[in-house]
């Protein structure tokens, strides 16, 4: 035992929630060592760095916050940052932090396991080796195992091919090539926008038709940074209280407030804007009335027919589904892109694919020859790379096994589950994570995180855990939220209905309700000594838990609550 390494907190991922757990655990005075997989920083940054991959988030939105000079000094280029410029803020922050010396890439977490009597985790990492831990903080983001999805045959082909989510850090060459994307979500629109004028013949194989809004992206020049840096405290205030962590994601206005002609400016200004202002600024009930919804729908079928030259092709990329019940995707002269000689649309629910053979792709209707195929597929999001790690609680429970697979996920707040003593997760399931401003959920979240640990290294307390019912609360709150809108109604990864071979599950794992009501619950849990979680050992005095029936009328009066003022 005296050969394993021992730390007071063990952080699996240097993506932004590692970096930013780092750096607050270590400001308690812990001592934090952190695990990458991969040989540099920035996550799924770093995995995912295919042509014209930025971000959804505009740039001066996605920055820290926490520190307004350490805002002040990092300079974006664009509205929306590409790739490469996150990976150099992402090496800026660890450098201005001084991160890299408790970082150890190339190393890959394969177990942890509670040790009950010392009150420890054991930590395997790939080759062997073991660490201990009094505190186990996985962060290994929503988004970070790649889909790659079972294809016959796809052995057999003798060009090259490449997933978005695992792409090379050499960057192939596909000017003049014959190349097929397979996906429309948001990195294969944004490859087919940057690949349509390089390639010699770009064939889309496409399962869904997209709401595809226009990003609207543009350089940001010296004025434009300036009137976010001068105003960083009230920024940091008005993301605060967003529903999305972000400014223009709110709004109180109904859709029926308008006249129809009132309402396509409204979506036509939306939509000159870009950004996420279509989505979540113009109408809060569009994800909960069914007339809201088909106007805001029928506004970008619209705009599909007018922009897309073909009406066959145009037919086909009609999306027929509930507005806003998969990602929102933003991508500059998507539609326009389909007007090109060398740009062809395969419709796989008419003309599904049967095989990858040596030369291409064989569908149901005829063999296409390419040099490239491109798997622009997603992700196994939010539990994927969690599960990835052979991770047991309590009794030697694995966290599988507590999740049945995926089926019946449940946290309390996204952070942590009964069980499982002094693991806590980072934009876990139930957190804000993909629903709201990334970097600005990620400083909320660890911070809440940071209180806990202080609170029980100031009370001596060897282990902190949810109980199980704050965390059967929390859940079940995310299931109503998703029940009240048109999000179960559509399949989706947000549903975990994007793998076929993955379990439905029955809890939905992604959390609705936005930062400003995640906030204020989190103020109020450490208002109220810690509610919901449980510190042993227990000190006498010490408040009592939150009862199951303060849980309940909390969720039960929340849900009307929000539905009744934003769209969730």
């Amino acid at each position: 035992m005296s050969d394993i390494k021992q730390y007071d907190a063990v952080v699996v991922g240097a993506g932004f929630s590692g970096l930013y757990a780092l750096h607050r655990l270590r400001s308690l005075g812990l001592s934090v060592q952190t695990y990458e997989r991969g040989s540099g920083l920035g996550g799924t940054w770093f995995w995912n760095r295919y042509p014209g991959l930025q971000c959804d988030t505009e740039a001066m939105a996605y920055t820290f916050t926490f520190d307004p000079a350490l805002y002040r000094r990092w300079n974006w280029s664009k509205r929306f940052a590409p790739w490469h410029e996150i990976l150099d803020y992402a090496n800026f922050v660890a450098d201005e932090l001084d991160l890299r010396r408790d970082i150890q890439f190339d190393t890959t977490v394969v177990s942890a396991q509670f040790d009950e009597d010392r009150a420890l985790w054991h930590i395997g990492l790939e080759g062997g080796e073991q660490v201990d831990a009094r505190y186990f903080v996985p962060a290994p983001g929503p988004l970070n195992a790649a889909n790659i999805p079972p294809m016959p045959g796809l052995e057999n082909f003798s060009g090259e091919w490449y997933h978005t989510g695992e792409w090379p850090i050499e960057q192939p060459d596909f000017a003049g090539k014959r190349v097929a994307v397979i996906g429309t979500g948001s990195s294969g629109a944004q490859l087919i926008c940057a690949l349509n004028s390089v390639v010699s013949e770009l064939t889309v194989f496409q399962r869904t038709a997209q709401y595809i809004t226009p990003a609207r992206q543009r350089p940001l020049d010296e004025s434009a940074r300036a009137a976010w840096k001068d105003n960083i405290e009230r920024l940091h205030e008005e993301m605060r209280q967003s529903a999305f962590g972000a400014p223009g994601t709110s709004t109180a206005r109904s859709a029926h407030e308008d006249t129809p002609e009132q309402r396509d400016a409204v979506f036509q200004a939306a939509w000159d804007h870009g950004a996420q202002a279509f989505a979540l600024a113009t109408y809060n009930d569009l994800n909960t009335d069914e007339e809201a919804n088909s106007w805001a729908a029928d506004f970008v079928r619209r705009k599909i027919a007018s922009i897309v030259t073909d009406p066959e092709t145009a037919r086909k990329l009609m999306p027929s589904y509930h507005f806003g019940t998969k990602r929102p995707v933003k991508a500059d002269g998507y539609y326009e892109a389909f007007n090109r000689d060398n740009v062809h649309l395969v419709a796989l629910g008419e003309e599904p694919i049967v095989e990858i053979t040596e030369n291409g792709i064989r569908t149901s209707e005829q063999e296409y020859e390419f040099d490239v195929i491109l798997f622009a597929t997603g992700f196994d999001a939010v539990t994927g790379q969690l599960f990835k790690i052979d991770i047991r609680g309590r009794d030697g429970q694995t966290l599988k096994d507590k999740w049945r697979n995926g089926v019946e996920v449940r946290t309390n707040l996204g952070v942590t589950t009964s069980g499982f003593p002094n693991m806590f997760l980072l934009q876990g399931p139930q957190a804000p994570s993909i629903m709201a401003s990334y970097l600005f959920g990620i400083q909320i979240n660890v911070d809440f995180v940071a209180s806990i640990i202080e609170e029980a290294e100031k009370r001596g307390a060897g282990l902190v855990e949810s109980t199980r019912a704050a965390e059967l609360a929390w859940s079940d709150f995310c299931q109503a939220l998703a029940e009240r809108t048109f999000v179960l109604k559509t399949e989706s990864f947000w549903t975990g209905a994007n793998i076929a071979s993955k379990p439905r599950p029955e809890i939905i794992t992604i959390y609705m309700g936005g930062i400003k009501v995640y906030a204020d619950r989190l103020e109020d849990i450490i208002a109220h000594d810690f509610k919901g979680f449980r510190f042993i050992p227990e000190h006498e005095g010490e408040a009592e838990t939150i009862t199951d029936a303060e849980l309940e009328a909390w969720v039960r009066d929340k849900v009307d609550e929000l539905v009744a003022t934003t769209q969730g």
